[in-house]
């Protein structure tokens, strides 16, 4: 994965915990990094295992803190190091979330093998936008806290629903967004 995603994770638990307990979890996940370039490729296996150290060290189970995460990542970290995009992907949660295919292949363009997740959308009669994820990584969890920050973004509320997951054996997850 780019090394955005470990600089939130590191960022997310030096916000929540200290500077202490991003030590400690980088020592539990066998991490020796002295910090992450932003857009260099790091292991998968690197920050699946920051995020099982974090979840250890915070006491919460891992699904928690990916979608703690997620939601973390959109109006701190990410919005800081891609406040251009940011700019461009419209003015309410619903046009970001239904930019967000476009912000990630944008701020991923001139990244070497970079493999952003992929969306479709449908917007539902009563107003509700479903986001279907398509990705290798199959990070659900993050995906709903990345919703679920974009509304903390947008000062908006937000509920998401997952209606399919291919954790639970669906072909893709679908998110369902309500917002308020």
């Amino acid at each position: 994965m780019k090394g955005i995603i470990n600089k939130g994770i590191q960022e997310m638990v030096e916000s929540m915990y200290g500077t202490d307990a991003w030590n400690t979890v980088k020592e539990k996940a066998g991490c020796n990094e002295p910090f992450f370039a932003i857009s260099l490729d790091y292991p998968d296996e690197m920050t699946i295992a920051l995020i099982k150290a974090a979840a250890e060290v915070s006491g919460r189970d891992e699904e928690t803190v990916m979608v703690e995460y997620g939601k973390f990542m959109v109006p701190n970290t990410l919005k800081k190091y891609y406040p251009t995009y940011f700019k461009l992907a419209g003015s309410t949660a619903r046009e970001f979330l239904l930019n967000m295919g476009k912000v990630h292949e944008q701020a991923t363009r001139s990244i070497t093998n970079a493999k952003p997740p992929h969306f479709d959308y449908e917007e539902t009669s009563d107003g509700k936008l479903r986001m279907c994820y398509h990705s290798k990584r199959n990070l659900c969890a993050v995906l709903r806290g990345l919703i679920l920050g974009v509304g903390i973004l947008f000062n908006e509320k937000l509920k998401v629903q997952e209606i399919a997951c291919v954790h639970k054996g669906d072909p893709n997850c679908i998110m369902e967004v309500t917002f308020s």
